[in-house]
């Protein structure tokens, strides 16, 4: 989410299958304007998890429900590197 922040573009979501075909979950990961797909975390899944084809989803407003607290800290900390001001019109440095 914090890259779709920054550069816009497109989520993509797909589910997760281990090979024996039971569901693991689902992941999701960019689709910038020229067609670029970024995905910083698909390395997170074992051999046996395979990520199926994706689909394109209209992002969630407000926060996820899930991760809330590790989303606000990723953004924080790359708008804090990038030294971009927060919403709150604060800049780290």
């Amino acid at each position: 989410m914090t890259v779709h922040d920054l550069l816009g573009g497109e989520l993509l979501i797909a589910e997760v299958l281990r090979t024996d075909g039971s569901r693991q979950g689902v992941h999701y990961w960019n689709l910038l304007p020229d067609g670029t797909e970024i995905d910083l975390t698909r390395d997170q899944f074992a051999g046996n998890e395979v990520v199926q084809e994706p689909q394109i989803v209209r992002r969630p407003s407000g926060l996820p429900t899930r991760g809330a607290q590790q989303y606000l800290t990723m953004k924080h900390r790359v708008l804090t590197t990038l030294g971009i001001p927060e919403a709150d019109g604060t800049t780290h440095h």
